[in-house]
C-alpha cells in the first residue's frame, strides 16, 4: 500500500488553554522540542506551523537545523492573523485599512519565509472576520473587501514566483459567532471566483462537520474542480470542534472520505489538526496514524472485493454496508 504522507501542527504539542482553563492542563512545550516530538513519531513526515508565533528571524535557523536532523518537511506555513489584539473585528477583511494592510503583510511574510523551505501550502483561516450580533457587519462590503486582499496577495505571490498554494480554510464558527466563508460551499465560491491556479481549498474534517456538512460530499464538490490543495484531518461528534484523533468518533465516515479521496487520485498531505487538552499528544498522533492508515486499507480492501461494482448501481445501501463493515474486520 502506498504510504500516507502525513504533516502535524505544531500547535497540538504543546499545552493548550480553553475558555474554562486559560491555564491548560500541561506545561509550555518549546518549539524546537515540539518539532523534535513530531520527528520522532512514526509515519509523520511533515510539520505545519505560523508565524511569527511559532517561527520567526530569531529561530528560523535553529528550526531549519532541527528539520534536518529528523528529516521533516515544513508542508505548511500560515500567518497568524487571529491572535493580537489588533485583529479581534477582523483580518483581511477588516474595516481599517491599516489593519487590513497589516494582515496582508503577515501573509506576505509567511509566503516569504516559507520560499526558504519550499514549503508547498499557506492558508488563509478567517477567524476574526465575520460578525457575532445580527446586522453587526455589512456582509457585502467584507466580502469585497476580503477578495481584494486576497488578490493583493495572490498577485504578490506571483511577482514572486513562489511555488507555495494558498489556502482558504472554511470553518463555520469559532472564534467568531459566525466566519466570513464559513460553509465548503461558500470558500469554494470564492475560490472559483479567483480562478487562480495557486489559489485552492484547505477542507479541515472537523470543521466541515460542525457545519452540518456530510464530507465525502464536499471532499467531492471541491475534487470536482481541482481544488483541493490540502487537508485536515480530525474527528468530532458535530457539535464542537474538539479535535480528536480521525476516526475516533465515526471511523465509517473515515473511511467514506479516504475512499473519495482515493477515487479522485488525491496525492497531497494528509494534516493532523490535533488539540490533546487533556491528553498525552504522542498518542494522539499515533492513534491518527493509525487511523488513517487502517481507513486506507480497508479502502483498497473495497475496490479489490466490487466496491466500485455496487455503486455503479442504485440501491445497493445494505449491500455497501456489509461490504464497509467486512473489510473493516479483515482490514490490516
Amino acid at each position: 500500500m502506498e504510504q500516507l504522507k502525513m504533516s502535524m501542527g505544531i500547535w497540538g504539542v504543546n499545552n493548550l488553554p480553553d475558555r474554562f482553563n486559560v491555564q491548560g492542563f500541561g506545561e509550555f512545550v518549546p518549539v524546537i522540542d515540539r518539532i523534535k516530538i513530531i520527528g520522532e513519531t512514526q509515519g509523520i513526515k511533515g510539520i505545519e506551523l505560523h508565524l511569527p508565533t511559532e517561527i520567526n528571524d530569531s529561530n528560523v535557523n535553529e528550526i531549519e537545523k532541527v528539520l534536518n536532523d529528523y528529516n521533516l518537511q515544513m508542508v505548511q506555513l500560515c500567518g497568524h492573523t487571529w491572535t493580537e489584539k489588533q485583529y479581534k473585528n477582523g483580518a483581511l477583511a477588516d474595516l481599517d485599512p491599516k489593519i487590513r494592510q497589516s494582515a496582508i503583510d503577515r501573509v506576505k511574510a509567511a509566503l516569504d519565509m516559507g520560499a526558504r523551505f519550499n514549503v508547498p501550502i499557506s492558508v488563509l483561516w478567517p477567524a476574526t472576520d465575520g460578525s457575532d450580533f445580527p446586522l453587526q457587519s455589512d456582509y457585502l462590503e467584507l466580502y469585497k473587501l476580503y477578495i481584494d486582499s486576497v488578490q493583493q496577495i495572490l498577485a504578490y505571490l506571483h511577482q514572486n514566483n513562489y511555488t507555495t498554494r494558498i489556502c482558504l480554510e472554511p470553518k463555520p464558527f469559532e472564534p467568531r459567532s459566525h466566519i466570513l466563508y464559513g460553509t465548503t460551499g461558500q470558500a469554494l465560491c470564492l475560490v472559483n471566483e479567483m480562478n487562480d491556479p495557486s489559489f485552492g481549498i484547505n477542507l479541515d474534517i472537523g470543521h466541515s462537520l460542525i457545519a452540518g456538512e456530510n464530507v465525502e460530499d464536499q471532499v467531492a464538490l471541491i475534487c470536482r474542480y481541482g481544488k483541493l490543495f490540502h487537508t485536515h484531518f480530525d474527528d468530532n461528534d458535530q457539535q464542537a470542534d474538539i479535535d480528536l484523533p480521525p476516526g475516533t468518533v465515526n471511523f465509517i465516515r473515515l473511511v467514506a472520505i479516504m475512499y473519495v479521496l482515493d477515487q479522485d487520485g488525491y496525492d497531497g498531505w494528509y494534516g493532523l489538526d490535533l488539540f490533546p487538552y487533556r491528553d498525552d499528544p504522542i498518542k494522539f498522533m499515533a492513534l491518527s496514524v493509525e487511523n488513517l492508515n487502517l481507513a486506507k486499507s480497508v479502502v483498497t480492501l473495497m475496490k479489490e472485493k466490487g466496491a466500485e461494482e455496487l455503486r455503479a448501481q442504485s440501491g445497493k445501501g445494505p449491500e455497501m454496508s456489509i461490504l464497509i463493515r467486512n473489510c473493516i474486520r479483515e482490514a490490516r
